[in-house]
């Protein structure tokens, strides 16, 4: 028994040993948890910043700019001269127009009203704050007086009289001068104004995954589209560049659908989903323009099989969103975005001189 003694004595410290190891052991777990997390963000985020250089850089491309210009002074002599210009030829990109133009008021209009509605709830709070203040000062004043005992009628008389030249000069000196009230007025007027400023420049700006949101409609109106000629050759180019780098699968998860067909599978569903990032709202706004694009090569093809105008020749010539299309493409279209970009775009040099397969 005397040789159990020493083991009983050291077994607390191996125990503490044990018990630190495993505290160890589940903090690196959990920062390796982290860690793998904040490489994931890093990595949608770069992949994120490729989509926008791409968009950018196809939007500033001097074909954009000749493009737009062209069509700018096609509208302007439509408006000038409606009897000479009232050809189908004239009017081709009078959809894709104005949409963005609906969509630029859209988003001003949203910005206008949030910070006008921030500017006149501060102005209603500095006006009526001073008048919550007098109030609750002309309550506390009520409920601490108290009267006194009955004095002699001379002494009723002077201090009533004394009450009445009080009355008399207190409001004099209480109330304020017009001057003043007009100085709060202004000072009101003028940090409200500041409020509806600042909030409508800073607070409210829309974010850029709204401007792609509602570009990423435009290959999909009637007629045809600058859009889908320009930007969505490199967009799909870059698509595939990603499925390729990810092994055939989109690397975001996409958000679950509100159209469920019952509220406890969509909670279920949702608890069950991880919190999407601004980074995967952004690009899952991308993928939505890449696919509308291919809904856009898919419609002009069918559009060109009617037409018997599918030869191997007119593929070489025809660029996607050059084909004038009778109505908007409808959202039935069928696509495989994840598989359809492998072909939808020749190579690389077609990416980059703006020109879609239409096959």
């Amino acid at each position: 028994m005397g040789g159990l003694r020493p083991l009983r004595k050291n077994s607390q410290p191996r125990l503490e040993e044990a018990n630190d190891a495993k505290n160890v052991e589940s903090t690196s777990v959990e920062s390796s948890t982290k860690t793998l997390q904040r490489e994931a963000w890093t990595a949608r985020g770069k992949l994120l910043l490729k989509f926008h250089d791409a968009i950018s850089r196809a939007i500033n491309s001097p074909e954009m700019r000749q493009k737009c210009s062209e069509v700018a002074s096609s509208m302007s002599a439509a408006e000038e001269e409606p009897e000479e210009s009232s050809s189908l030829a004239n009017h081709e990109y009078d959809a894709e127009a104005t949409l963005i133009v609906q969509n630029k008021h859209k988003r001003d209009n949203d910005v206008r009203d949030k910070a006008v509605a921030v500017g006149l709830c501060t102005f209603l709070l500095l006006r009526g704050v001073p008048t919550v203040r007098n109030i609750v000062a002309r309550r506390m004043a009520s409920a601490s007086k108290y009267k006194f005992e009955s004095a002699s009628p001379h002494q009723q008389l002077s201090g009533s009289s004394t009450t009445l030249q009080q009355s008399v000069q207190q409001p004099a000196r209480e109330s304020p001068s017009r001057l003043r009230k007009f100085i709060r007025l202004t000072l009101d007027i003028t940090i409200s104004a500041a409020m509806t400023v600042l909030s409508g420049t800073f607070l409210f700006t829309p974010r850029p995954s709204a401007y792609i949101e509602d570009m990423s409609k435009l290959p999909l109106v009637e007629g045809k589209s600058v859009y889908a000629e320009v930007v969505c050759p490199p967009l799909l180019n870059e698509y595939k560049r990603a499925m390729e780098q990810y092994g055939g699968r989109w690397p975001v998860m996409m958000a679950s659908p509100s159209s469920s067909s019952s509220a406890t599978a969509a909670v279920a569903t949702a608890a069950n989903s991880p919190t999407l990032t601004q980074e995967d709202v952004s690009l899952n706004i991308i993928r939505k323009f890449a696919e509308n694009c291919s809904k856009r090569i898919k419609y002009e093809r069918a559009i060109l099989e009617e037409q018997n105008a599918l030869d191997d020749e007119l593929k070489k010539k025809i660029k996607l969103g050059t084909v004038l299309i009778p109505r908007p493409v409808p959202e039935d279209v069928k696509v495989n975005i994840d598989e359809d970009v492998f072909f939808l775009i020749d190579d690389d040099d077609a990416a980059k001189d703006g020109k879609a397969c239409i096959e």
